[in-house]
């Protein structure tokens, strides 16, 4: 038994990952509010630099949304890789 199974079946992570926007969009109203309303900000910090933001101050507000938006990513990610694990894996047996 193989410890990755989903590297040998990419058709299925495209399918789980597309499938998967209903999630994703769970994930960001929990992230980033019921409409939305931080997400323009998140991303405001995370690709301004961290410099930048410590020059006027705002570094840990910079520092949490980057982090906020790091974490919606890997979640987001780690779905799609755990849903496709356990397709592969249903699909051997």
């Amino acid at each position: 038994m193989e410890a990755i199974n989903f590297t040998n079946d990419p058709f299925t992570v495209v399918c789980v990952a597309f499938l998967s926007w209903p999630v994703y969009k769970y994930l960001a109203k929990i992230f980033f509010g019921e409409k939305y309303e931080t997400l323009g900000e998140t991303l405001h910090y995370f690709l301004q630099s961290d410099w930048h933001s410590a020059m006027k101050g705002k570094y840990w507000e910079d520092r949490d949304a980057s982090l906020k938006l790091q974490v919606y990513i890997v979640l987001c990610i780690g779905w799609v890789i755990a849903v496709s694990e356990l397709i592969c894996r249903y699909k051997l047996s």
